[in-house]
């Protein structure tokens, strides 16, 4: 028996199963639109349920930030006398949210319903618009079956909704990170359009850093991706992207940094809070009232020590010198504060209360989701690794940022878990042909994404 006939006699033996990394399932132009349609039932259904069941109790609006600023200053957008708050440049946030809030203020008076139902209806909105995303986002790698329970995941996911309670850009910030996502795939797939694809996700990005300053950095991180993900582009239509990319997001928030710079008088990154969440993320909300955490010795005496020097650090510069100081004097207490809040970015919240329970929810994800990266990494193709790629990138660049550079709370983390749903939805897939197929044994290779 010669050596082709002996490999195929082989492969006849072995037993073949679908794998939720395989695309044997391939999702035709006529599927897609129903299951897509499904999985804005199923968020739209579960976000009217949540607001239902939510006790009394818990539906109060708990963000001072909508009451204290992004209200005040979407009316101030409505009145015609821009971004201005009691009469002083509105510079502590970013343009986006109140220009959101004012557009559903101006639409509410014309049609005749409250603010507050108004905002109810952007919200529920824009989180159908991300479990969509999702769906239609792992359509592009995995079965059908994966990309309906991602979404349907990512529409219950509990803190998710929590957020849904009151005004908040969460689901906002999802949409567009989402379809940042979007972009790069597809010119990853075809690097032929890098000026295209290139100068929309520039947009793109542009628009989320005016919505949420948190996501200043991740252009660099794009950029990054786009130099080494596993693709057939060359060179040259790597850097030709990367360059559309980084021009087009310094001409979308351009003019609200010249603005910015025309009425403060100097140049911003994006918002003026950047001290207020850095002095945060060092005491963690201690010199607000806020309880404290429990922390070790060190890092309890660190924070102890910036909250009684908070008068003095009122901006960036000066806390970077403060906490420069105390990297020289102690460096274990500034490596215990940064381990306890990196493992606070998963389950701390402002008030400090539930967090055990939370840290339980979590926990119930996790091997879910550990067993579905491993999956993916494991057996699956250049183009599924790719999105895991991507997904570890997303997760480290806003695990690094809440840890070092806001209060470690899991607020902050949220809109990157649209990405990481998938991978929970993959590990369900995975344990059911397991253990629910005629046989067990894993697949020798895998076949070609879906398209």
């Amino acid at each position: 028996m010669n050596e082709l006939a002996l490999r195929t006699s082989i492969t006849e033996l072995e037993p073949e199963i679908a794998m939720p990394c395989q695309a044997s399932d391939r999702v035709s132009e006529r599927q897609r639109f129903p299951l897509l349609s499904l999985s804005a039932v199923v968020a739209l259904v579960a976000h009217l349920l949540f607001l239902l069941l939510l006790p009394q109790p818990w539906r109060r609006n708990q963000s001072s930030d909508y009451m204290q600023y992004y209200e005040p200053v979407a009316q101030s957008l409505i009145a015609g006398n821009g971004f201005y708050l009691h009469s002083k440049p509105a510079l502590t946030y970013p343009p986006g949210i109140p220009m959101l809030y004012a557009a559903a203020f101006w639409a509410a008076r014309r049609v005749d319903v409250s603010e507050a139902n108004a905002l109810r209806i952007v919200g529920g909105f824009l989180l159908t618009v991300s479990a969509v995303l999702v769906c239609l986002l792992a359509m592009r790698f995995f079965r059908w079956r994966v990309a309906l329970l991602a979404s349907g995941l990512w529409s219950t996911y509990p803190f998710h909704l929590w957020l849904t309670k009151q005004p908040d850009a969460t689901s906002l910030f999802s949409v567009l990170l989402l379809t940042s996502a979007l972009l790069f795939f597809a010119w990853s797939s075809k690097t032929q359009n890098g000026i295209r694809y290139g100068v929309l996700l520039g947009l793109i990005l542009g628009v989320t850093a005016l919505v949420k300053p948190f996501s200043i950095g991740l252009p660099l991180a794009f950029v990054a991706l786009a130099g080494v993900s596993p693709i057939s582009g060359q060179r040259r239509s790597r850097i030709v992207f990367s360059a559309c990319l980084l021009i087009t997001y310094a001409a979308t928030i351009s003019p609200w940094e010249i603005w910015a710079w025309h009425v403060g008088g100097h140049w911003i990154p994006l918002c003026t809070n950047g001290s207020n969440a850095l002095i945060d993320g060092l005491t963690f909300g201690t010199e607000r009232g806020l309880p404290q955490v429990a922390l070790p010795e060190g890092a309890r005496a660190l924070v102890r020590d910036a909250a009684s020097h908070y008068p003095q650090l009122k901006s960036t510069s000066s806390i970077a010198h403060y906490i420069l100081t105390r990297v020289r004097q102690t460096p274990i207490a500034i490596l215990e504060l940064l381990l306890v809040k990196a493992a606070r970015s998963w389950f701390g919240n402002e008030s400090h209360t539930l967090e055990r329970w939370i840290a339980i929810i979590q926990l119930v994800y996790l091997p879910f989701l550990l067993l579905g990266a491993r999956t993916v990494w494991k057996y699956g193709d250049a183009p599924q690794k790719n999105f895991a790629l991507l997904a570890i990138v997303f997760t480290a660049y806003f695990w690094i940022m809440t840890t070092v550079t806001a209060e470690a709370i899991l607020r902050y983390m949220v809109p990157v878990h649209c990405l990481l749903v998938v991978f929970v939805a993959v590990s369900f897939e995975f344990l059911a042909t397991r253990f629910f197929s005629k046989t067990q044994d894993l697949p020798r290779k895998l076949l070609s994404p879906i398209d």
